[in-house]
């Protein structure tokens, strides 16, 4: 799919890398992975937490998406765009659920 539409096999990575380093999110890795099991909708982006086992669905995401737990067919600056909004709104739901479980 990449290749049909001109990009390369590292845009995916550079376009989630460039904005974590924009956000200053060390807490943040990014990280390239094998085959997530959604090839006809390559590029694929899934995101793990250390709470839990495998790949977590989040706001922001289809459908289709929040089934499979990826972010399908991310080739653009507006696909990154969309799924770091994802991550900074689970980050600051949890954030908050957290604070939330100290005030008990």
């Amino acid at each position: 799919m990449r290749r049909s539409v001109g990009i390369d096999e590292f845009a995916t990575f550079g376009l989630l890398w460039d904005r974590k380093m924009e956000a200053k999110a060390g807490n943040v890795q990014v990280e390239e992975s094998s085959c997530l099991g959604s090839c006809k909708m390559a590029p694929c982006v899934a995101v793990e937490h250390e709470d839990f086992v495998g790949s977590v669905s989040l706001d922001g995401m289809t459908p289709a998406e929040f089934n499979a737990r990826t972010f399908h067919r991310v080739m653009n600056e507006d696909d990154a765009d969309r799924i770091w909004q994802s991550v900074e709104g689970a980050i600051r739901i949890m954030a908050q659920e957290g604070v939330n479980e100290n005030d008990k």
